[in-house]
């Protein structure tokens, strides 16, 4: 099995092994496959009139002063305090580690890297790596260090030592554009990327990397895509879905009505619907998705609903369930949060053909649920091609019909180059988004920022706080949930009713934090991302995005689209500790509205990695440029796909596209 194969690696047991596997590792290839997302380069000594609070920095500081190691009520303390070059005052501070003192003592030059804690001219690090100064190119503290993304889970020294030992032992690192001229070959490419010696030699690594995931993708997709054929055929009229329409509250926009009947006429049509709805937050995809599978369920068929979250697949249920069960439909719902006994109920309706519509996670169509007729696949998410985080369509009676919706306008010139076969429809917004105005905030202005926010929540509004992680994790800088979270909570907890919420969190807990926020008990909400989708409380009418400068457009605005949905006037700040370029890109959402027009300004500021789920970031990063898709484009036009038929099949189905449309 695959997953034994890393019981092989150095240093992986059963507890190592279940955290490689919940960071979607499953061979060893994965390992190296997981490339690091930054870069540290250890010669180059930080400024700490620069340097930000949490972020990681390296120094080198003669040590002025020495306390002996004393204990602090269960823990062993060293504490010293250093000078750098420029006469700064650096305290550095050790746990449980009075080894230390033999190397950093009083009189002695040392390096050190660690996370820097920074109130005023107060610099502070805490259990930082440190060596001698004097111990030129040698050392851990010398060269380029990887930055993994590893949540905390997996330490990084850990996770780099388990990628030197798949290099060394070996792996299969054979790449389908190995041999074309003026590229490296792909093993070489991972070795680079994990171990560079220059940051300029990680940043080619790492686009050689992404140029083969992008061909493998697409030689996949189009090898699945040519050999689509119906094979499941409706027989209602399509004149059924009226049933639906006036049991609605409202009337349709014309682009819903041009969406449903588009839709209908290719699910009527030879090939399978491929397809993708695109429409800002609020445009009515779901509803035009609702018909979609009420028109298949009206024929005798199947409908698999799957979303990104147990939220929104919650909310997804309680819409259907409240047009379609007068009609005579049968939901079930299939998340990670029902019991063991609802999932055997509903997975019995849904093999039995009981179920008509089944609405969850992505889980609705793996291994061990059995459709009777499954016909519709409606995928609910932002991740589009290129994103290993979606299952395998498995064999489920053949080839589907499948739209997938996106509050993520494509680029024309994106479209064009990867999704050239790809249907895609767009609709209107339902309502106006002139109610939101939005603002770049710097550090000199936070405080204010969140005054006002607290201000406002005791009149009766609400808020969300958005940051782009969920914890602290070594080496990787930036504001994180949880810590935001306690500081507010310190702050004005005596004020606000502030909530957390994070994918990490339990469904129960994450549903009564949003249960609170909906019904007015919770201010203030402190999130990740997991608010981008399917949240809907009118009331919110701020909201303050940290680190704004690390979020691609599209998806602050996205993000954005969350408040001021009762048409009344909201307020989102996208906060950043940047400048220059960063302040430009940002200040593109406070002029424009319009999700194409960002989109567009997107790409052309920050490459296609938005569309492609694969984002990167920082020192030595590769960017995922339409100029390197186009190399990727052209290479898979004249490759020869035959020999590699199987391979890229399964490869289809682990990545989630096969039969499925490539969004």
């Amino acid at each position: 099995m695959e997953r034994n194969e890393l019981l092989g690696v150095k240093g992986v047991g059963p507890v190592t092994l279940e955290k490689l596997n919940y960071l979607g590792i499953y061979s060893r290839r994965g390992i190296v496959e997981k490339t690091p997302v930054d870069y540290i380069d250890l010669d180059a000594v930080s400024d700490l009139d620069e340097a930000e609070d949490g972020q990681f920095v390296v120094l080198v500081t003669e040590i002025t002063s020495a306390s002996k190691p004393f204990r602090k009520g269960k823990l062993q303390m060293y504490r010293v305090t250093g000078a750098t070059d420029d006469g700064k005052k650096v305290k550095l501070v050790w746990y449980n580690a009075n080894y230390v003192a033999s190397v950093v003592c009083a009189g002695a030059k040392v390096r050190v890297y660690g996370k820097l804690r920074k109130e005023g001219r107060t610099f502070e690090l805490i259990n930082p790596a440190y060596e001698k100064a004097d111990a030129l190119g040698e050392g851990e503290l010398r060269g380029i260090k990887p930055v993994y993304a590893t949540r905390g889970v997996i330490p990084q020294k850990t996770f780099s030592a388990m990628v030197a030992d798949v290099i060394a032992k070996g792996f299969d690192a054979r790449g389908l554009a190995d041999g074309e001229k003026g590229l490296m070959n792909l093993g070489e490419a991972f070795v680079k990327a994990h171990f560079p010696l220059s940051l300029s030699e990680a940043k080619e690594a790492r686009e050689r990397i992404e140029l083969e995931k992008l061909l493998k993708d697409i030689l996949a997709y189009r090898t699945v895509r040519r050999e689509s054929r119906r094979a499941i055929y409706y027989e209602a009229h399509p004149a059924v879905i009226d049933k639906v329409t006036d049991a609605l509250p409202y009337r349709l926009t014309q682009s819903q009505k041009a969406a449903v009947n588009d839709i209908l006429d290719r699910m009527q049509s030879d090939k399978p619907l491929n397809a993708m709805l695109v429409g800002d937050v609020g445009s009515g995809k779901t509803v035009v998705a609702m018909i979609a599978a009420y028109y298949a369920a009206a024929s005798g068929h199947q409908a698999a609903v799957m979303a990104p979250t147990e939220i929104l697949a919650v909310q997804h249920y309680r819409t259907f369930e409240k047009f379609l069960a007068p009609l005579g439909v049968k939901i079930v719902l299939l998340t990670g949060g029902c019991g063991a006994a609802e999932k055997r109920v509903a997975r019995s309706a849904v093999s039995s053909g009981y179920a008509d519509i089944v609405i969850g996670t992505h889980a609705v169509i793996s291994k061990g649920v059995d459709f009777r007729s499954l016909a519709l696949v409606v995928i609910d998410e932002q991740h589009r091609f290129g994103v290993a985080q979606r299952t395998a369509l498995v064999d489920k009676g053949g080839a589907v019909d499948t739209l997938t919706l996106s509050a993520t306008p494509i680029p024309r010139s994106l479209r064009l180059t990867v999704f050239g076969d790809v249907d895609v429809m767009s609709i209107d917004r339902r309502y106006s988004a002139d109610n939101v105005s939005t603002a770049v905030v710097t550090p000199a202005k936070r405080k204010g920022m969140t005054d006002y926010i607290v201000e406002e929540c005791l009149k009766g509004k609400q808020a969300y706080v958005v940051a782009p992680k969920i914890f602290d994790a070594e080496g990787i800088e930036g504001f994180a949930a949880e810590k935001l979270y306690k500081e507010l909570c310190s702050q004005y907890g005596d004020k606000v009713t502030i909530g957390l919420l994070h994918g990490r969190m339990k469904a129960q807990e994450k549903q009564k934090v949003l249960n609170g926020f909906a019904e007015g008990k919770v201010s203030v909400l402190v999130s990740t991302t997991v608010i981008e989708v399917g949240i809907d409380v009118p009331n919110a009418s701020m909201m303050a995005i940290f680190d704004a400068d690390r979020f691609g457009l599209s998806t602050l605005h996205q993000l954005r689209g969350r408040i001021g949905r009762d048409g009344s006037k909201a307020y989102c700040f996208l906060y950043t500790t940047r400048s220059g370029d960063d302040i430009v890109r940002l200040e593109t959402l406070v002029r424009e509205r319009d999700g194409l027009e960002i989109a567009e300004k997107d790409l052309e500021m920050r490459g296609a990695g938005e569309w492609l789920g694969e984002e990167q970031s920082g020192k030595g990063g590769a960017s995922l440029s339409l100029a390197l898709m186009r190399k990727a484009k052209d290479i898979a036009d004249r490759t020869d796909v035959t020999p590699f038929k199987n391979e890229l099949t399964a490869y289809a189905l682990a990545r989630g596209f096969v039969k499925i449309s490539l969004n």
